[in-house]
């Protein structure tokens, strides 16, 4: 039977939290010692395709990453797409993790998302097996899975889908169907009944997703979510400690503890697996991404000196502040919030911030400030900033011949329209003028050589061109494309 990612080709696209130094900001922010990127190995299970993986690669050539996937096609694009951005420190693998064994070699980060709820059981026990004969002594492993019990929504759903289209073969037809069923089921539930209504909302986070993430987190063989407390026992049995959440607004909690989940921390008694899971009811949470690590020794109270040695990077912008507050600050975040300040002192770091963008700024002042330690892990919780072990660098002023990422030139070449950026984030370049554009900026054209190119292709004039060329880098260089 063949492999169905050899099928449908799952969305190749880079997860931020899933990258080595904002797992390691956790460590770092909970007492725990990590591996410095620059100087790491690290292995992705599932890989892929390969983007994830290949974006890391980027920014550490003189560290080593491997990628191992069941499915062959994957493997070979993954293949491509490094020799084709010139990385020699990546190798990928067709595996299967019921065969891997220790010749891989210790590891000092170990990714593996959306893998260990679309598998058989025993392939499940076989991840974690190998997660926790591979993982180094301050080695960090990121697991991603579907969880209770808000995956139970999520059940009922695909219980639908299945339903619907268990007859179908062709990958095409069953999406079409499955698409066209869900969206008259969302029409016949009540937004009247709580449950119906929880049912519509569920229904259109999975019909709001690419046909080919439907397809295989729907729509595959295996559906095995699972509750947060039986990971980390299942972690335990291999030697493997639950350091927290990589999503950094589960992590609020450490940082700054509310009398909402009072009673569910006294029922914990100090088990932070066992308190998220108490909060994972509460909030009906459905998806997980768990760090481990090994030896204990997790301190997860508030300190300000854990912010030395570590960076922060956030889209922010200054705007005018309210005028009937004449002594305030003001910034819109990416998501267009808007951040308004008295303190002079967190108006200077939201201002370097802001300068820095798409590049980050050192957070050791902060080390030395607990009041603006306080602002900045407030910050990160509220997904304002990212917080990370090493600067992920992308060029700030595009050279005399401007050079776009060698990956996210293959992308484009490829006709994706989601770039790996180099702050490893996915960018959207929906306009295919934009996309031919990025294939052009391989160094070997200067300015006037690309406005020609525009001006022809556009059919305008030199001075139009110039003026969209300039615009379209300054657009690649905030988005983090740019290496020179």
């Amino acid at each position: 039977m063949p492999n169905p990612h050899d099928l449908v080709r799952y969305p190749d696209i880079c997860f931020p939290q899933t990258h080595p130094v904002a797992l390691g900001a956790f460590a770092a922010l909970f007492g725990k010692p990590c591996a410095p990127f620059a100087a790491s190995r690290v292995l992705e299970i599932g890989c892929g395709g390969g983007v994830n993986l290949l974006s890391m690669a980027l920014g550490a050539p003189t560290s080593e990453f491997v990628g191992v996937d069941l499915a062959e096609r994957p493997i070979a694009l993954a293949r491509a797409a490094a020799q084709a951005s010139g990385l020699r420190n990546v190798r990928f693998h067709v595996h299967n993790i019921l065969d891997m064994n220790a010749s891989l070699g210790r590891f000092d980060y170990i990714i593996a998302h959306g893998v260990y709820a679309w598998v058989p059981s025993a392939v499940g026990r076989a991840l974690m097996r190998i997660v926790g004969q591979l993982l180094s002594a301050n080695g960090l492993a990121l697991i991603s899975y579907n969880a209770y019990p808000g995956a139970y929504l999520h059940r009922a759903v695909r219980d639908l889908l299945l339903t619907a289209t268990g007859d179908i073969a062709d990958p095409s037809e069953k999406l079409r169907v499955a698409r066209s069923v869900l969206a008259d089921q969302i029409d016949s539930w009540s937004e009247a009944d709580p449950f119906q209504r929880a049912m519509i909302q569920t229904a259109r986070h999975v019909l709001d997703q690419r046909p080919e993430v439907l397809f295989h987190d729907e729509l595959t063989a295996f559906y095995e979510p699972k509750l947060l407390s039986d990971v980390v026992a299942a972690a335990g049995e291999v030697g493997l400690d639950y350091l927290c959440d990589a999503q950094a607004h589960l992590c609020a909690e450490a940082f700054f503890p509310s009398e909402k989940f009072a009673a569910a921390r006294a029922k914990a008694a100090g088990d932070w697996g066992r308190f998220e899971q108490l909060m994972d009811f509460t909030e009906m949470r459905f998806f997980r991404n768990s760090i481990f690590c090994r030896g204990g020794g997790i301190d997860r109270r508030q300190e300000a000196q854990r912010l030395r040695g570590l960076w922060a990077s956030g889209d922010l912008r200054p705007v005018e502040p309210n005028p009937e507050e004449p002594n305030s600050f003001a910034f819109r975040a990416e998501d267009a919030a808007k951040i308004t300040t008295n303190s002079p002192t967190l108006a200077r770091f939201l201002a370097s911030l802001a300068a820095a963008f798409p590049s980050s700024v050192a957070l050791d002042s902060a080390a030395e400030d607990p009041s603006l330690a306080e602002y900045v892990l407030t910050l990160f919780v509220a997904n304002v900033i990212r917080i990370v072990t090493a600067p992920l660098s992308p060029s700030l002023t595009p050279g005399d011949r401007p050079i776009a990422s060698p990956l996210a030139r293959f992308q484009a070449a490829r006709g994706e329209k989601t770039l790996a950026s180099l702050r490893h984030y996915p960018v959207a370049l929906e306009d295919a003028s934009a996309l031919v554009f990025v294939t052009l900026l391989d160094g070997t054209r200067t300015r006037d050589d690309l406005a020609r190119e525009v001006a022809v292709r556009a059919g305008a004039t030199a001075e139009v061109a110039m003026a969209q060329v300039s615009a379209a880098l300054t657009k690649l260089t905030r988005l983090g494309l740019m290496v020179g």
